[in-house]
């Protein structure tokens, strides 16, 4: 016998080996198991996986939003692929979901009208229990989903107390928006595969062709995304701030009672503490381009308010006229 025999001879050998190894394998297996499955050995301590929150300077709503997405801008670099895309497609919409939460937070923490409005609304035992009172109002959104125009305008309404229907400003940001969360429902639920309910609310006549297509973003698409979800979260940003306000100038709910304690007294020094309040939740400093100073915002907001306020109050009597009125009686 050659060498050449002998190697194939072996071979042989071994091939009979390894099959009746794995025919004896099999035996213990059920005919079920086509997959081969790993015993866990390791609990996942879900506990250690998140950062010890250390206490920091005060942030807006608005400022956290940016910071996210500067974090999720830097992943846009040379190595960049369609999966990555997709993976930021989910932060970009998350880092809204996440400033939206935050903003109820902190106008439920200020506004007393928004207090009084949630104040019969239920949280869970554990996070009345659990919660500092601070971000208690967090629990109120547990149950909520944001990821979607019609979500937040109905949060809004709920927890807020906007009313009527979609802004005129908020219309075109919001409908860009819609698209991006369809194509992060895709993502999310599908990994990317167009669904035709996805289809249907982006529009049948011109995605049926790409039902059960892949998504594939280019660097230029997300750079369009993070520009749709930027620009619908400030403008949300920049709406509410004046409703929430011209809410509080008006003060009259719609049977003709106050609202708030309070009326503005158009005067910076003797406003500026209530003002402050609301300034600080939707101004920015760490965008590029920072927000006015809150002198500047609040001479703006006497400036566009004052006026219209004192053209709804009823005119005064003149001396004459109430001393006559006052002879009468």
């Amino acid at each position: 016998m050659n060498k050449s025999e002998k190697i194939s001879t072996l071979i042989c050998v071994l091939k009979k080996v390894i099959e009746s190894k794995r025919r004896e394998a099999y035996k213990f297996i059920e005919y079920s198991d086509l997959c081969k499955v790993e015993a866990i050995t390791v609990e996942l301590d879900t506990s250690s996986k998140f950062d010890q929150k250390l206490e920091a300077d005060y942030y807006s709503p608005i400022d956290l939003y940016v910071a996210n997405t500067k974090e999720l801008n830097k992943l846009i670099g040379e190595s960049y692929n369609s999966t990555l895309g997709n993976l930021l497609l989910l932060g970009y919409v998350s880092a809204a979901e996440s400033y939206i939460r935050a903003l109820i937070r902190e106008l439920v923490n200020s506004d007393e009208y928004i207090k009084l409005l949630v104040s019969e609304k239920n949280v869970s035992f554990a996070a009345a229990i659990h919660h500092k009172r601070e971000i208690l109002p967090d629990a109120l959104l547990e149950d909520f989903s944001l990821a979607s125009p019609y979500n937040v305008f109905e949060t809004l309404k709920d927890l807020v107390g906007l009313k009527g229907p979609r802004p005129k400003p908020l219309v075109l940001p919001s409908s860009e928006f819609r698209k991006v969360c369809e194509l992060r429902h895709c993502c999310v639920h599908r990994f990317g595969n167009l669904g035709s309910k996805n289809a249907i609310r982006l529009g049948l006549h011109t995605h049926s062709d790409h039902l059960e297509s892949t998504i594939s973003l280019s660097r230029t698409d997300i750079e369009e995304i993070a520009f749709i979800v930027d620009n619908f979260v400030k403008s949300l940003n920049n709406y509410l701030f004046k409703f929430v306000l011209e809410r509080s100038v008006k003060n009259k709910d719609d049977e003709g009672k106050p609202l708030y304690e309070d009326n503005w007294l158009w005067d910076y020094e003797l406003d500026k503490s209530r003002f402050t309040k609301y300034y600080r939740i939707f101004n920015t400093n760490n965008d590029v381009v920072k927000s006015m100073s809150i002198d500047q915002c609040y001479q703006k907001f006497c400036d566009n308010n004052k006026v219209a306020k004192e053209q709804n109050l009823p005119p005064r009597k003149s001396k004459s006229k109430m001393a006559l009125s006052n002879k009468v009686l």
